[in-house]
């Protein structure tokens, strides 16, 4: 039997955004990958030291799938980091702020 003819177009409200980083929770049935964008929200205080600043964090969109297809979004994404970092060299592993809300649901 041959494979079925993929056919790939873009939704009508297919949008590209940027996001600094993301939160992962999971339940039984379906992952859910929470994208978001961090920002800063300078003030005189702030500029002058006195204060620190404080962070934005926006959650842009949530993207829930099935145990199976987030497994397969992993094993992708992993095999792009490798490609990436064999042409333009290793990625530093990032560190976690302790701002960052735990994630998980179960």
């Amino acid at each position: 039997m041959s494979e079925p003819k993929i056919v790939v177009s873009k939704a009508s409200d297919y949008k590209q955004v940027y996001a600094s980083g993301a939160s992962i929770g999971h339940t039984p049935f379906d992952f859910h990958i929470q994208f978001f964008r961090d920002s800063f929200e300078p003030d005189e205080e702030v500029l002058t030291g006195r204060k620190a600043p404080t962070l934005v964090r926006e959650f842009i969109i949530e993207i829930v799938m099935s145990p199976n297809q987030a497994k397969a979004l992993a094993l992708l994404l992993m095999k792009h980091v490798e490609d990436y970092e064999k042409k333009f060299g290793k990625i530093p592993t990032p560190q976690t702020p302790p701002s960052q809300p735990p994630s998980g649901y179960v």
